[in-house]
């Protein structure tokens, strides 16, 4: 069960911070462990986040499906895979084979079971990886290979039904028969997800003391092609409402909230809600309801 909860996605992006201590040199000269291989890149990039030595570095290890790096290419801190949530997705087969499996190994490898947990893994079935929703953050288009590929799972029902080209939300034919059951379930889980966001954006509010709702949270930057303006993506019905010719997608605007400490629980929590109200408006924009 905690294979295919990796697998599929279920769980908390927290769930899979792990925490490395840094070097301020090592042995050799080498590059040392990923931790050592992201402060490096860190301060590169930016030298005011120079790791200090022996100091404890958060990163997750991300994959990108249908290619193959080192693992070092692999390590981001937790905000980027947040802002890259298109373009990455949890490292499932690493986090499995190097810290699940290790852990169960050492309980069940003993006598008298012997059982070799990593063969059970490799011959066991895979669940499907969840799709994500979230903005094109990368100018040359997400990288993800998925994201060239639609959905061929109803959005409502779950039934396996035909793909609508690369739409990431389709509406099986059962569904569609029934079109006031099928706007009402799209409609209340687009409000029941605004609403819950909009309650976890309070309590952020009375932390910071910044003016927070569903809203604030990850908004995507709207390109006007007609003008060439740029527009920030602050309410989904008024963007819904200009014509869809004339916009275009740029990514997120950055930072993604007042408020990006990812320590904190409701960060993660505003994420996977804003990531649930764009599945949800992709179900109503299949629904053609605006």
């Amino acid at each position: 069960r905690q294979w295919s909860h990796i697998h599929t996605g279920n769980l908390p992006v927290s769930d899979f911070i792990l925490t490395g201590r840094v070097r301020s040199r090592y042995r050799g000269g080498k590059v040392g462990p990923v931790q050592a291989a992201l402060a490096k890149r860190l301060s590169e990039a930016d030298p005011g986040k120079i790791v200090r030595h022996n100091e404890r570095l958060p990163y997750v290890i991300v994959a990108t499906p249908g290619r193959t790096f080192r693992l070092r290419d692999c390590v981001l801190t937790p905000l980027e895979l947040l802002e890259q949530w298109d373009s990455y997705t949890i490292h499932a087969a690493y986090y499995i084979t190097k810290h699940v499996n290790a852990a169960l190994q050492r309980c069940l490898g003993l006598n008298p079971f012997r059982i070799d947990v990593n063969l059970l893994y490799e011959t066991s079935p895979k669940p499907r990886k969840r799709i994500h929703y979230w903005p094109v953050t990368r100018a040359g288009g997400s990288t993800m290979i998925s994201a060239y590929f639609g959905s061929d799972l109803c959005a409502l029902c779950g039934v396996k039904c035909k793909a609508d080209g690369s739409a990431r939300a389709v509406i099986c034919a059962t569904c569609k028969k029934d079109r006031v059951g099928a706007s009402y379930k799209a409609l209340m889980r687009l409000n029941t997800t605004q609403q819950r966001a909009n309650c976890i954006a309070a309590a952020c509010q009375c932390c910071n003391g910044c003016l927070e709702d569903a809203n604030s949270f990850a908004q995507e930057q709207i390109i006007n092609v007609t003008s060439g303006r740029n527009k920030t993506k602050t309410s989904s019905l008024l963007s819904l409402q200009q014509s869809q010719d004339s916009i275009k997608s740029s990514g997120l605007v950055t930072p993604m909230a007042n408020c990006i400490c990812t320590d904190c629980p409701i960060t993660f929590e505003r994420h996977r809600l804003r990531e649930a109200e764009i599945e949800a408006e992709a179900v109503c924009k299949a629904l053609d309801l605006f």
